[in-house]
């Protein structure tokens, strides 16, 4: 199994600060501390505003910037 180099915090909040939506993993995961099966369970609780298409599940960062206070 080859290893995936995850984004930087930096570059993550960077894309949640200038794109309309970003993924569960790893742009939210990396963000927030979580790891991938914890980014998709608080996305499941509803701890974030979704948008589903299909299978594809983007988090809307409008609100998450709220959230995170950016």
């Amino acid at each position: 199994m080859t290893e995936e180099k995850l984004p930087s915090l930096e570059e993550c909040l960077e894309e949640i600060r200038t794109k309309p939506v970003v993924s569960p993993w790893p742009t939210l995961g990396v963000a927030l501390g979580l790891s991938k099966g914890g980014s998709y369970d608080a996305v499941r609780r509803g701890d974030f505003e979704t948008l589903r298409v299909g299978r594809l599940i983007k988090v809307i960062t409008a609100p998450l910037r709220r959230q995170l206070g950016l």
